[in-house]
């Protein structure tokens, strides 16, 4: 058997931060490790858990921040201790700094028999909240951008404990051959249709009500043009969204299709991949996107601007700038030579920078250093 690792993760819906960790689990070389996961006990993500046959212990960690949640955060943390001990891992993994605090607790009291922790920050985060979620406190911490790395710094975590080390997607030929007219198709768009999309669970720091407002203007310059959103929606925001779009008059140009697995056959239909998040620590659909091809408009905010190469994989605009976004979308739209050329550049940035197998095997080196102190 391999050296056991315990993954301690609290939300059931997939988002990027869950894509990454099963296509961590994946990889892994079992040889060499035992993967468990600690998660809530229903829900797709513990589903996708289970169909790589990692097993996993059913267990919801209420936030850390809510003052109500006090005593049931009590009973998840001596649960967490109760399953430590039992499985006696080798290393815990916390994979999002939203459940650092209660694994912290949660090991407190072994003192004899310390179990060495690392956190992966995956949201951007101010100095300020780096000791609110005791990120000073674990041994190593993944940052998944260099500006999430610089901000842990700040923030009074020990510059010898963090590493930036990128989330990679695979990129195994299976992935990229993908058609999508049925796409277009399903959504049910006009023979012409100009297509942008985004790829993102429908939160507002994804930054769609920006696109939104953007959207008419496009529409202006580019009669034919339709967006889709690719994302889970548990908040009922999507219908937040669609009110917005009905009063923008933009009603029949957006499709909102919910969470989709793969998520290839719908970047395959984009004439142009847009993301205008507000907040990013570092957007592994932007990865997708290009390895598939596309040319990208995002925004400079967090990480993005270390994931999309300026002018020659995409270009960049200000978080929450209506008319820049508008007018940079419609810039690419009308430049098709320069849009696939884009895309050229983003499929070797993505094999260059951004493969599983490379962002893995940095992983398991970095849980082998820890391991050897």
């Amino acid at each position: 058997m391999g050296t056991r690792i315990l993954y301690v993760h609290g939300i059931e819906a997939i988002g990027g931060a869950e894509r990454d960790l099963i296509a961590l689990l994946r990889t892994l070389d079992r040889q060499k490790w035992e993967p468990h996961v600690v998660c809530p006990g229903a829900g797709p993500f513990r589903e996708q858990i289970h169909a790589i046959a990692v097993p996993t212990h059913a267990l919801s960690l209420p936030p850390w921040r809510k003052p109500l949640a006090a005593l049931q955060r009590r009973s998840a943390i001596g649960r967490l201790e109760a399953l430590v001990s039992q499985l006696a891992p080798a290393l815990i993994h916390v994979n999002d700094i939203w459940w650092v605090p209660h694994t912290v607790r949660a090991i407190a009291s072994r003192s004899s028999n310390p179990v060495p922790i690392v956190a992966h920050v995956r949201q951007e985060i101010e100095p300020a909240k780096v000791r609110r979620y005791q990120l000073d406190r674990v041994e190593a911490v993944i940052a998944i951008s260099q500006q999430i790395e610089q901000s842990l710094i700040a923030g009074g975590v020990s510059a010898s404990k963090v590493r930036t080390l990128y989330s990679g997607i695979d990129l195994s030929e299976r992935r990229l051959t993908h058609d999508g007219q049925e796409i277009r198709l399903m959504i049910g768009l006009p023979k012409e249709a100009v297509l942008l999309g985004t790829v993102a669970n429908l939160f507002p720091r994804k930054g769609y009500e920006v696109m939104l407002r953007a959207l008419p203007a496009i529409v202006r310059a580019v009669p034919l043009a339709h967006y889709v959103i690719v994302g889970s929606d548990d908040h009922g925001y999507a219908d937040r969204l669609k009110g917005l779009a009905s009063e923008l008059k933009i009603a029949d140009r957006v499709h909102i299709v919910g969470f989709q697995d793969p998520v290839q056959p719908f970047l395959a239909a984009l004439d142009l991949y847009v993301h205008p998040a507000l907040m990013e620590g570092f957007g592994i659909a932007v990865v997708e996107a290009m390895a598939m091809g596309k040319a990208v408009v995002a925004t400079t905010t967090g990480g993005l601007p270390e994931v999309v190469a300026q002018g020659e994989t995409g270009l960049l605009v200000p978080p929450g700038d209506v008319e820049s976004l508008a007018a940079t979308v419609v810039l690419l739209l009308k430049d098709k030579a320069r849009r696939e050329q884009m895309g050229r550049s983003g499929t070797a940035r993505a094999h260059e920078h951004f493969s599983l197998d490379a962002s893995v095997a940095q992983v398991e080196q970095l849980y082998g250093e820890i391991l050897a102190r």
